[in-house]
């Protein structure tokens, strides 16, 4: 087993470590709300190519269905 005084230094080094950690994740979290997502999955896939390229199809909100 460890010394008191030991376990001690190393218990404060751990919590000093969490503490830093926590502050990190909150400062990510703070980041990623603080500016709108550019993830793949904040856009449909395909409004994504209506805009690069232009409006070539109809979006899907606008198809209409097709006459038998």
């Amino acid at each position: 087993m460890y010394h008191p005084e030991t376990m001690y230094e190393l218990t404060k080094m751990r919590m000093a470590e969490d503490l830093r950690m926590a502050e990190h994740e909150r400062l990510v979290r703070r980041a990623g709300a603080d500016k709108p997502s550019g993830a793949i999955d904040a856009v449909r896939f395909r409004d994504r190519l209506t805009r690069l390229f232009g409006a070539v199809w109809p979006s899907h909100d606008d198809a209409t269905p097709a006459t038998a």
